[in-house]
């Protein structure tokens, strides 16, 4: 049985590769290459391995995870607040990546069926395991 959770978030992040000129980031970037970034209204959404005897359990446990792993992010600046994204773009696919990264920690890579980061209700990345 796969038990699907959310928690959403609010955070702004700019796109911006250092070893490009400000005229190649704003040509490959775009408007999200801003000095000062942009902000986007996020939601994780995680699927868990659970057992149909422990359900009630896990969904309180596994809800609690998704909230301490998303209150560092919301309304900050993901480039200048999360360490990760000093020197990795903070896209959709790379908070994915983030997020996979802290529930392996967290709860173990074989309790994780899929990821999903919403920035937008038509732009997601989604990593299934």
């Amino acid at each position: 049985m796969i038990l699907t959770l959310k928690s959403t978030f609010s955070s702004a992040h700019f796109y911006f590769q250092p070893a490009w000129s400000a005229e190649r980031n704003r040509e490959v970037f775009g408007r999200c290459f801003t000095e000062h970034g942009h902000g986007h209204n996020y939601t994780l959404e995680v699927g868990f391995h659970v057992s149909s005897s422990t359900l009630n359990l896990n969904r309180q446990t596994y809800q609690k995870l998704l909230s301490e792993l998303t209150t560092p992010l919301d309304h900050e600046h993901l480039n200048h607040v999360i360490p990760e994204f000093k020197s990795k773009i903070p896209t959709t696919e790379n908070i994915a990546l983030y997020f996979l990264d802290k529930l392996k920690a967290a709860a173990g890579k074989d309790k994780i069926a899929c990821i999903r980061v919403y920035e937008m209700d038509n732009l997601w990345t989604e990593i299934r395991l």
